[in-house]
């Protein structure tokens, strides 16, 4: 006869065990490859390592966890096991971290993958979207109906990070619907196979037979009643929208002023950019440089001035002004 209450024990314990989960969110976890980043860059390392530059002991579960959320986010890879196990950034995490253009589309898709990689995330994404429902409606959900259930003591830990990822990653409406299931299907649509949707007031650019048509992006006026196709300023004719890419607003340079000045920061915010303006006859010569600058930066634009000297040397001595080679 079968021990009834450690089997019941047992199985209490089974039905505790909540299903796999982000150890942390998505924003916390792009600080963790940047840490990577700092340290290893593009190489392998050792995961007992890897623990070390987050700040966690060799075996402590925290280095773990971390490693293992990064792998289900899709920003690292392992290989190997136990002592030998090796981790390495992937390419959409190097994307993500390397790419500092600003409105980057594909930056934005790719941390939008990285949102819904965790196989969790995807499956509360294809059931709700962005319209989540009350925090006690979701518990009661994931504690009670969803298989495996989530332990209680876990519940509410996940879904904090995993609306603060979804918030992080900017994912919405429109994301339900490019990066939903294919019709019929049980596969993932990868976002960067979707195709783009655009709504009025966006600026897009048009690509027929991959050939581009504007000099620089043009607004999006109204859309045909079938969806199928986009009009923009000063233009009558619809443009099929699988023709389309979203593009950044252009920005309007406005005549610089003579002297020195500050600029926009860039997007690591470590930085800020100084610029000078130095008027000629000729035109208007601009220099821009970042502060603060190491001695070994300051020592390399040193160089690099006398190189642009001979350059410009060069330059002026081919004028139509030169005077005339000696024989």
């Amino acid at each position: 006869m079968p021990d009834v209450e450690n089997s019941t024990d047992e199985t209490k314990r089974k039905r505790q065990r909540s299903p796999a989960y982000p150890y942390i969110n998505l924003e916390t976890a792009l600080r963790r490859v940047r840490e990577f980043y700092e340290k290893e860059a593009r190489n392998s390392v050792n995961i007992k390592v890897a623990a070390k530059h987050w700040g966690y002991e060799e075996k402590s579960s925290g280095g773990l966890q971390t490693a293992a959320t990064l792998i289900s986010f899709g920003l690292l890879r392992d290989e190997g096991t136990g002592d030998k196990r090796k981790l390495q950034l992937t390419q959409n995490a190097l994307r993500i971290l390397l790419d500092t253009r600003p409105d980057s589309r594909e930056r934005a898709v790719a941390i939008k993958e990285a949102a819904l990689a965790p196989r969790i995330h995807q499956e509360l994404w294809k059931k709700w979207g962005s319209t989540l429902p009350s925090d006690s409606s979701l518990k009661y959900t994931l504690t009670v109906e969803w298989t495996p259930p989530f332990n209680d003591n876990a519940v509410d830990g996940f879904i904090k990070e995993y609306k603060d990822t979804i918030a992080f990653a900017k994912l919405g409406e429109s994301d339900r619907l490019s990066v939903g299931l294919a019709e019929g299907g049980d596969d993932e649509v990868p976002l960067e196979q979707c195709a783009y949707i655009p709504r009025v007031g966006d600026y897009v650019q048009w690509e027929p037979g991959g050939v581009l048509q504007f000099q620089e992006p043009k607004r999006v006026s109204k859309l045909s009643a079938d969806g199928k196709f986009a009009f923009v300023d000063g233009s009558p004719t619809g443009l099929p929208v699988e023709e389309l890419t979203e593009q950044a607003r252009p920005v309007k340079v406005t005549p610089p002023i003579a002297g020195t000045r500050s600029v926009s920061n860039p997007p690591s915010g470590k930085t800020s950019m100084r610029e000078d303006l130095f008027s000629l006859p000729e035109g208007n010569v601009t220099f821009q440089w970042p502060v603060p600058l190491s001695q070994d930066s300051i020592q390399d634009l040193k160089d690099w001035f006398r190189i642009l000297e001979r350059k410009i040397s060069r330059s002026g001595a081919s004028g139509p002004d030169a005077p005339e080679p000696k024989d």
